[in-house]
This record gives structure tokens, C-alpha cells and sequence, in this order.
């Protein structure tokens, strides 16, 4: 029996065409669409295997309402939906590979797919990101570690890529390196630090796109719930990136690796894929990518849904669109190939 997914879309200010087209590319699994119509007020879908998230939250980069948000929907995804088997996206993803292949994968041994560092047990990640997570943005304990922080790594150009994110690596030279080492190590501790990790709560550093099962699911929404947990990541910078890597390893998920094939980053953002980069996607055993360009038309979005995904990426453009999807309707049965029939 194919296992039932949901599509969890997190959308505030692309093109309502480029969700439209992704939704088709995930047909007939349902697209669970949570929009922040206070950026973007008229977003229309016409995909009808779409249904919006009523009550969405204010999102927005960096911000934590775009966690709020995501637990919201998923929150109403087990109170609505029948599913076995929920994949967070963006409007920039796609799939690469069709959705036959997602399907086995998701039916295999691992609970989840999601790939994280311990925070504590590397210290290329201690030193690049812990400040972020181990202090309160906009206190001056936080502008006193991530000095300590570029206080260690100086002037090295070292780089990690993995986890779907990046880590600077390597160390400085002179004291001063070892003084800001000892120093953030002392801070990690809960009862110098203050914040709530410790042996059963570890944190961990990683890439927000993570799939899971219904079980999973359940389990961190609950554990969100808790005051403590939105209280002390409401104060994070990116807190998505500690706090769904973290809740995973906490609930012993049966793990395997992300979905997601992530674009190197520059900086803070991920790149962006172009044609360039077709054979890197064909190679990739990922099941989707990101970051593609917002717009529906681009010739590697184009190629990506006809070469690897195998399915028409002109379907939404061709045919007589069915009415427009308003928040909160229901979903109409979907069947793709029906469709192109």
C-alpha cells in the first residue's frame, strides 16, 4: 500500500504560479499550504490537490513566527488529515526524482530524514553557531560570544558544508583562539549558561527541511506545546535550525538522510540552482532541491520536472485552470495522470 504523504509548503511572498506548479509535481499526494496573507494578501492556487492552513501565523525570515507557523500546520495536519508520512518544503524546492521513488523511500525502515551536527560534540559547529543558540538574541552575553567566536576562528577561510547547512572551521592563531574556546565551553554548561539543554536535551545544528512520520510528528508538536520550549527558541536567531534537529534526536526518531539536496550556501542564504547544475541533480540521491528561482518559467525548473521528475511541466500553463483555492477548502481528488489523459 503507497503511503499516504502530506506536503507541508511554507509560502509568504513567492508567485502563487510556482507553488502551483510545485503542488502539481507532488500530485496526487495532498499540499498543505501554509501562506502568510499578511505579505502577499491575494494568493490564489488553482492546483486542486491544495488545501490552505486556516489561521496561518506572521512568518518572515529569521523570525519566529516562521516556526510558529510550521508547528501550527502541522498541529492541524493530525487533527484533519489522514497521513503517514509528512516532507516540509519551500516554493523554491522541487523534486527530482518522480514521486514513485519518494514513495518507496518513505515506506522503508527509517521514521524520519533529516541530517544534524551535536552541537557539543563538534566544535567546528560549537564555535560557528553556539552563540546563536546558547544565548538570547540582542543581549549582551550573545554579542559577547559571537565576538568570542570570531575571536576563534580569526582569520581562517575553513569551510564545512554538510547537514544542508555550512559551518566555518579551522582555528586562529595566538591565544586568543584557546581563551574563546574555553570560554563558550564554560557557557554551554546549563548551570553557567542558563539555558536548557543539557544530557537528555542536546542541541543539534541543521537544515529546517526535514521529513518524518505521523508518530514523529505528533511527538514534536507536543513537545512544542511545552512552555518552556517556544519560550527559550523564541529568543533564538534561525531558532528552526537547532529546534526540529534537536526535537528529532530527542524523540529517537529511526533515522535516515535528509530529502533534501541544498544548494551551497553564501552566507546566511542558499544559492540558487541554474542549468548548470542539471548533472549534480541527476547525480544527487536526494529526492528534492532547493533553491530554484520563483519563477514558473525558468528553463532548469522547466528541465528538472521534464528530465528527472518525468512529469508535465506545462500542465499547469495548458490547461483550463480549475476554480481558484480559497483557505480552508477541501481538496478535490487528484489524479495526474488522469489529468494529462
Amino acid at each position: 500500500m503507497k503511503p499516504k504523504i502530506v506536503f507541508l509548503v511554507m509560502s509568504a511572498v513567492g508567485k502563487p504560479q510556482t507553488v502551483d506548479q510545485l503542488a502539481h509535481a507532488l500530485a496526487p499526494h495532498l499540499v498543505l499550504v501554509h501562506h502568510d496573507f499578511a505579505q502577499t494578501p491575494s494568493f490564489p492556487l488553482t492546483a486542486p490537490n491544495v488545501r490552505f492552513v486556516p489561521n496561518p501565523k506572521r512568518t518572515g525570515w529569521a523570525v519566529f513566527g516562521f516556526v510558529e507557523g510550521i508547528f501550527h500546520a502541522m498541529q492541524y495536519a493530525l487533527a484533519e488529515l489522514d497521513f503517514d508520512y509528512l516532507q516540509l518544503l519551500s516554493p523554491s524546492c522541487l523534486p527530482i526524482k518522480p514521486m514513485e521513488q519518494f514513495e518507496s523511500h518513505v515506506a522503508g525502515p527509517a521514521e524520519a530524514h533529516f541530517d544534524c551536527v551535536d552541537l557539543l560534540g563538534d566544535q567546528d559547529a560549537l564555535m560557528s553557531v553556539g552563540y546563536r543558540v546558547l544565548s538570547s538574541e540582542h543581549t549582551w552575553q550573545h554579542r559577547l560570544l559571537r565576538r568570542l567566536s570570531n575571536a576563534y576562528f580569526g582569520a581562517s577561510a575553513g569551510r564545512r558544508d554538510e547537514a544542508g547547512i555550512w559551518l566555518r572551521s579551522g582555528r586562529g592563531r595566538g591565544l586568543h583562539p584557546w581563551l574563546a574556546l574555553l570560554a563558550i565551553k564554560a557557557l554551554s554548561r546549563p548551570s553557567i549558561g542558563r539555558h536548557i539543554f543539557n544530557e537528555k536535551f542536546r542541541p543539534y545544528y541543521g537544515t529546517a527541511w526535514f521529513g518524518a512520520r505521523r508518530r514523529l510528528i505528533a511527538g514534536m508538536v507536543e513537545m512544542f506545546s511545552r512552555p518552556n520550549v517556544p519560550d527559550y527558541f523564541s529568543h533564538v536567531c534561525i531558532a528552526e535550525e537547532f529546534l526540529i534537529p534537536s526535537l528529532l534526536m530527542h524523540l529517537k526518531a529511526v533515522k535516515g538522510p535528509m530529502n533534501h539536496f541544498i544548494q551551497a550556501f553564501d552566507q546566511a542564504h542558499p544559492g540558487k540552482f541554474d542549468e548548470e547544475h542539471m548533472d549534480q541533480l541527476r547525480d544527487s540521491p536526494a529526492y528534492f532541491a532547493r533553491k530554484f528561482a520563483d519563477d514558473p518559467t525558468a528553463a532548469v525548473r522547466l528541465r528538472v520536472l521534464d528530465e528527472l521528475v518525468m512529469t508535465d511541466s506545462f500542465y499547469w500553463e495548458r490547461k483550463a485552470p480549475p476554480a481558484f483555492k480559497t483557505p480552508g477548502a477541501s481538496p478535490r481528488p487528484f489524479h495526474l495522470t488522469k489529468a494529462l489523459s
